[in-house]
């Protein structure tokens, strides 16, 4: 997608969150959202990794003309979540950008030795296609149960096991 589309994409996206549903609340209720933090919350009663959520509406138009991916963002908010500060170097960041339909799993470097990026890119892709089936929440909630399973593989739940990161999606 050029720049042109992109930035009529995120200001056609900013506009009706300011006068209409925002599209955050299209895809997810507050409920929802609610939801998706109980199953993080779950999920790492199960092993010592940490998942965080982090839904993006648009990117703004100077980030765009600054060329910001979707990618350098879910970058971005890796690290200003600090995702990659926990003890274990055991975070996950499902990213979500709205407005250009983008989603990014990103992990640190501990999970990386175990799970690999072709795996989270797998999920990711799952995600992607709940959302194309219009279950947004359903997705997301798939895409956690997979993670689940490969945590609980690789890092099991122990004695020592805090929670290191909220459990609530981070909406921007």
């Amino acid at each position: 997608m050029n720049k042109f589309s992109r930035i009529l994409r995120n200001l056609t996206v900013g506009l009706s969150e300011s006068v209409f549903l925002s599209p955050l609340g299209r895809y997810f209720s507050k409920a929802d959202r609610e939801e998706l933090g109980q199953a993080v919350k779950k999920s790492e009663s199960l092993h010592r990794g940490e998942l965080r959520i982090c839904i993006e509406s648009t990117l703004s138009v100077l980030e765009i003309l600054q060329n910001v991916t979707s990618e350098k963002k879910a970058i971005e908010m890796f690290s200003f979540l600090k995702v990659w500060d926990t003890e274990e170097n055991s975070g996950i960041l499902i990213y979500l950008l709205l407005s250009e339909k983008k989603i990014h799993i990103l992990a640190d470097r501990g999970i990386y030795k175990k799970i690999g990026q072709n795996r989270l890119d797998s999920i990711a892709s799952k995600i992607g296609e709940g959302f194309r089936s219009g279950k947004p929440k359903e997705a997301i909630l798939l895409g956690i149960s997979e993670l689940t399973v490969d945590l609980s593989r690789y890092f099991p739940a122990g004695k020592h096991n805090p929670n290191e990161l909220p459990d609530e999606p981070f909406i921007k």
